[in-house]
């Protein structure tokens, strides 16, 4: 390695080497089996007050040091700008890891099973798994080196039935712990779907599946950086210690979770990651650090890093005590929402969203299912939500997806007064 602090003050060098495959399958068959390998390096480079960021593919030497060279152009147009880097080496790393995920005739294997248990009840199956071995290192100028090596593995499928469609997904670091039946209950789902109705504009208690509270469970999760606290964008401004959701309200994010598919043994930083409870009986415990917002913040680093902004690895709210059965019965009138999509925020700093209710939804009445129900969106603030939830339930899942950038353990939930719009 290049000796980086003769000629800056400080610096933090991430390299990266991932082999990822995917196994990509549409009209019911397995249509693509793709492989991509990268190695990069990322170069975070600080000197009188300046920080700035280099990228290298397929690292060596020479290009490192012709990367540096010409960086040192880009130094004079800078603004200043804070940087610290954290520091934290009880690192903890009893994570699962699993070689197979990449191994072509297992996921082609998985695949199929998704494809034939969901084929039974859905006209149509559609969808991806992916497996990925990722290996880290990092070097710092607090003289930190530290390596890991990551598993993933994930099945996102949609079943499909004439104008019908329901989403499932299933997440591990073992390719062997994927659950093919998601396709199959999907496809479930899909064939409940007969003559969906509108409804009219107003406000419903709602049951989320966990595919649906993911969704609004990473935004919060994402809220609760510091970054964006600073940036002016975030609804929890200001509101460490005060009450943001229901005292059923847990939410954790954990870097060092055996199965959690974003667990890492250090963050960019090279500091320990770690358990971090963000909320605790619905008060607004921490903002998510990295070195320098925890040194503006007066705070220490949680291990989130993120060098400019600190972010989630999982996210996890607390189970709670109820089976998904008896939170239906206890609606009188209400919906069911399997999948949302598009969430969008018209404020940032109040949090007002809207998202759309994507895929199988459905009408409850006096504690049962009556129709299916079409043309759905959500249109409220993401604390009164949180503030409205009354019941969680037992049954966790780790989801992750597109629409869920990271993964989320999530259970079923049941807000009340959820403002519906439709389309």
């Amino acid at each position: 390695m290049i000796d980086l602090l003769k000629k800056y003050d400080k610096f933090v060098a991430i390299e990266r080497e991932a082999t990822s495959k995917q196994v990509r399958f549409y009209n019911s068959r397995i249509g693509v089996l793709k492989e991509w390998n990268v190695k990069n390096m990322i170069i975070y480079i600080y000197r009188n007050g300046k920080l700035l960021s280099v990228s290298i593919e397929d690292p060596n030497e020479n290009k490192i040091r012709r990367m540096l060279d010409k960086a040192e152009d880009v130094f004079n147009y800078l603004s200043q700008a804070p940087f610290e880097i954290g520091e934290n080496r009880n690192y903890t790393n009893n994570k699962i890891f699993d070689e197979s995920v990449v191994d072509d005739e297992k996921l082609l294997d998985k695949a199929n099973e998704a494809i034939n248990g969901a084929i039974k009840e859905a006209k149509e199956v559609a969808g991806v798994l992916y497996g990925t071995i990722e290996k880290i290192k990092v070097y710092n100028s607090k003289g930190i080196t530290c390596e890991d090596k990551n598993s993933t593995a994930y099945l996102s499928l949609r079943a499909m039935n004439d104008d019908a469609s329901a989403h499932a997904v299933s997440c591990s670091r073992r390719l062997d712990a994927i659950d093919t039946k998601a396709g199959r209950e999907a496809a479930e789902i899909a064939a409940d779907v007969k003559d969906a109705k509108k409804v009219e504009e107003r406000k419903y208690d709602v049951l989320f599946t966990p595919l649906s509270f993911a969704d609004l469970v990473s935004n919060l999760g994402n809220f609760s950086s510091a970054f964006a606290i600073d940036a002016g964008y975030s609804f929890l401004a200001d509101k460490i210690g005060k009450k943001v959701a229901n005292e059923c309200i847990t939410l954790y994010d954990s870097g060092v979770e055996r199965d959690g598919i974003f667990s890492r043994k250090f963050d960019d930083e090279g500091v320990a990651t770690a358990k971090t409870k963000i909320i605790g009986n619905g008060v607004l415990k921490t903002y998510l650090h990295n070195g320098t917002t925890a040194m503006l913040h007066n705070a220490k680093t949680t291990g989130n890093a993120g060098i400019v902004a600190p972010h989630p690895w999982n996210l996890i709210i607390e189970s709670g005590d109820w089976k998904k059965e008896e939170m239906i019965e206890e609606i009188k009138e209400g919906l069911l929402i399997t999948n949302v999509w598009y969430t969008r925020f018209q404020n940032y700093r109040n949090g007002d969203f809207s998202t759309v209710a994507r895929d199988a939804a459905f009408y409850i009445k006096n504690g049962e299912i009556e129709h299916a129900v079409k043309g759905i969106r959500i249109s409220d603030n993401l604390q009164r939500i949180f503030e409205n939830i009354t019941a969680l339930s037992k049954e966790i899942r780790q989801i992750y997806w597109w629409e869920v950038e990271n993964p989320v353990f999530a259970p079923y939930a049941l807000a009340k007064n959820v403002r519906i719009t439709t389309s």
